[in-house]
């Protein structure tokens, strides 16, 4: 191990680059005493060299050419943190050809490509470890590949995004408004200026594939989970589940039935004794459930550090296999095809918000459609308004096919008196 010592390459020094860094170097004499090896960053890649970072990377260790760690016969551990699918994978699929073991937070990198890139791995017996695209500061990739590999998996269900779920819990403690919300999330720095891959759910559908694909051993692509973000969500939604017991929460779920498997992220009322109820402000949780127990994974979702002490976690194992010479232990497990079910087929409990003009008889038509689309009622709310104005009034139903309900949906948002219908589904879990 080049005089034992481990060379390191960091490539991309954004938030997640720089926090790793930080945590490598403060905690450096106590993992080289404990490894038995010292540890040398021996390059840091990036494009921008002029915006501040938690920490100072000498001039003479910086450089902007991810060639200046690739082509190095030296540096045995890559850090990749740069985002996106290009020129990310590129730089990866490089690494790993080159016999160099890399790590890397990049959710949708491995959700999208982390098949080909295990192979690579496979086929050059190097490591590539995620642990953090999922969670931040959660230890949850090795506890599934590893700890969990001999439980059967039924389902998995995380609070994964730390930006929606601060946005709904400001929407539900502080009764604000979902815009007011989300440029608090801003002004805080846990939100982006253009919110989109978070907000809409996306962010969660990188995270999904990636739990899905570890739980089940299946191979999952992005572009059948189903997706709902929050930007339709209002204060009076969460105050009517408040009544009801339930939470607001974007959820990812995905569950294994007879040998199909649900994929879906959408904004869920939750029992408010659901063992992620209670998870707020930008923490994350992932509650697993097997045949033999039941576990919920809970802590920091983002941030620097917390997700670089995830990443420093797997440079530690990267060095330990290359002194033992076991690289390339735990490969890709994606060795199913598990088909989808599609979410019409889904059977479970609705809360229907209806923005209707309060009117004489509005009540019945509405009633009236639900029931020719087959749509039983269990709660009713219409709140005090102004007769002949537009109000919001709520339904929760029975549980109903998801395509009784579309179709009930679809006949009530053509009634004249109706403005306009939204739907949040009721995932009851096993509290």
């Amino acid at each position: 191990m080049g005089g034992n010592v481990v060379k390191i390459g960091v490539i991309g020094f954004g938030t997640v680059g720089a926090g790793t860094v930080k945590v490598l170097w403060e905690r450096q004499s106590d993992i080289e005493r404990e490894l038995g090896v010292r540890i040398q960053v021996a390059r840091v890649i990036d494009k921008d060299w002029v915006r501040e970072r938690p920490v100072v990377v000498p001039p003479e260790l910086r450089g902007e050419d991810p060639a200046l760690v690739l082509e190095d016969p030296e540096i045995q551990i890559v850090v990749e943190a740069i985002g996106g699918v290009s020129p990310a994978f590129e730089v990866v699929s490089e690494a790993l050809s080159r016999g160099k073991s890399v790590v890397t937070p990049n959710k949708e990198l491995i959700a999208k490509r982390g098949g080909e890139l295990l192979e690579i791995a496979a086929k050059q017996g190097v490591d590539l470890f995620f642990e953090g695209t999922v969670g931040g500061g959660i230890p949850i990739i090795h506890a599934l590949k590893e700890q969990l590999a001999g439980d059967d998996i039924e389902e998995v269900i995380g609070i994964v995004n730390g930006t929606t779920n601060f946005i709904l819990s400001a929407m539900s403690l502080q009764r604000a408004s979902y815009e007011e919300a989300l440029q608090e999330a801003q002004r805080r720095g846990y939100a982006e200026p253009v919110p989109t891959m978070d907000v809409e759910g996306f962010d969660a559908v990188y995270k999904l594939a990636i739990l899905a694909s570890l739980c089940f051993h299946t191979k999952v692509d992005v572009d059948s989970i189903f997706r709902e973000g929050i930007t339709r969500l209002i204060p009076e939604d969460l105050e009517f589940a408040r009544e009801l017991g339930f939470v607001v929460k974007l959820l990812a779920i995905s569950k294994k039935t007879n040998g199909r498997l649900e994929l879906r992220v959408h904004p869920v009322l939750l029992p408010e004794e659901h063992p992620l109820a209670s998870v707020t402000g930008v923490e994350n949780a992932i509650y697993v459930k097997s045949r033999t127990r039941a576990l919920t994974f809970r802590g920091p979702g983002a941030g620097g550090e917390a997700t670089g002490s995830a990443l420093v976690g797997d440079i530690i194992e990267a060095i330990r296999n290359l002194k033992y010479n076991c690289r390339g232990r735990v490969g890709c497990t994606c060795l199913r095809e598990l088909p989808v079910r599609p979410v019409e087929e889904l059977v479970m409990q609705y809360c229907v918000r209806i923005l209707a003009l309060d009117v004489p008889g509005v009540l019945g038509k509405i009633a009236t459609q639900f029931g020719e689309a087959g749509v039983s009622l269990s709660a009713v709310k219409q709140p005090v308004s102004t007769p002949g104005r537009l109000t919001n009034i709520y339904f929760l139903t029975h549980e109903v096919q998801e395509a009784r309900l579309r179709d009930s949906l679809e006949r009530i948002q053509k009634l004249e008196v109706v403005k306009d219908v939204y739907a949040i589904r009721v995932e009851r879990g096993d509290s």
